[in-house]
């Protein structure tokens, strides 16, 4: 199999070669355009089928970290095959659209991730040679923000966790 431009047949040996516009090989679906339309596609239903499985078996009373569990082996197992071959050369529409179905689940356990951030931060903060302790001080009453000028800091894991902290006290 082969991707050309040209119609023209290919022979080898008086073997004539297949042209083809997309090739399957080992999971990952490579076009002739060389863009990743069609195997994103294919992981967004398969994501969608996984977490669909996944919702039907929390409705059966499945708990949060089994969910997380399942998650993380059916769903970014399947994303992350082979992601340096197609997903670092997606672009931000196709890995937006895997994202979402992703977010849709963290919504749902939400607060089973919440609770693994307050587990890391408490390890961070018992850790003198953290290279984030430094950042977590705290009065009697509650932790300190440290200041944020930028909205990317904002969003980041320190200011997070320091605010479920502060709610958690």
């Amino acid at each position: 199999l082969i991707f050309v431009q040209s119609h023209e047949p290919i022979m080898i040996e008086d073997n004539s070669i297949e042209v083809v516009s997309e090739l399957k090989y080992l999971g990952i679906t490579f076009s002739d355009m060389l863009n990743w339309n069609t195997q994103v596609d294919n992981m967004v239903s398969k994501v969608k089928q996984r977490l669909y499985c996944i919702s039907r078996l929390a409705g059966f009373g499945l708990d949060s970290d089994r969910q997380l569990w399942l998650f993380r082996t059916m769903v970014l197992s399947l994303i992350m095959y082979c992601g340096p071959v197609w997903l670092s050369s997606c672009g931000k529409g196709q890995v937006d659209r895997l994202n979402r179905y992703c977010r849709k689940f963290i919504e749902i356990t939400g607060e089973r991730m919440d609770h693994e951030i307050l587990v890391h931060t408490t390890r961070i903060i018992a850790s003198c040679g953290h290279p984030l302790s430094h950042y977590y001080h705290r009065t009697r009453r509650h932790y300190i923000l440290p200041r944020m000028r930028t909205e990317r800091f904002r969003n980041s894991f320190l200011p997070h966790s320091i605010k479920l902290l502060n709610v958690d006290l």
